[in-house]
């Protein structure tokens, strides 16, 4: 099962469990199941050694990527 972030509309803090998809889980702070599901944002951490630079080569085995940001479009 995926981890949601809710925030509950009854003490208005956020928290994170993990839920199905329909499920409304009660507030890991008040108990209230009054919440609602946010939007997540995907967090991904990296070093520059990890990716190809588009100084050092280009963008090996990807074509029609775009490099104005230094770092490969398909990686």
């Amino acid at each position: 099962m995926p981890l949601y972030e809710y925030i509950c509309k009854k003490c208005g803090k956020p928290f994170e469990t993990i839920a199905k998809y329909d499920e409304k889980p009660a507030c890991e702070h008040c108990g209230s199941v009054s919440v609602e599901r946010q939007l997540s944002t995907f967090s991904a951490h990296s070093t520059s050694s990890e990716l190809p630079s588009c100084a050092q080569g280009g963008c090996p085995g990807f074509s029609g990527g775009a490099c104005g940001s230094g770092m490969c479009g398909g990686y």
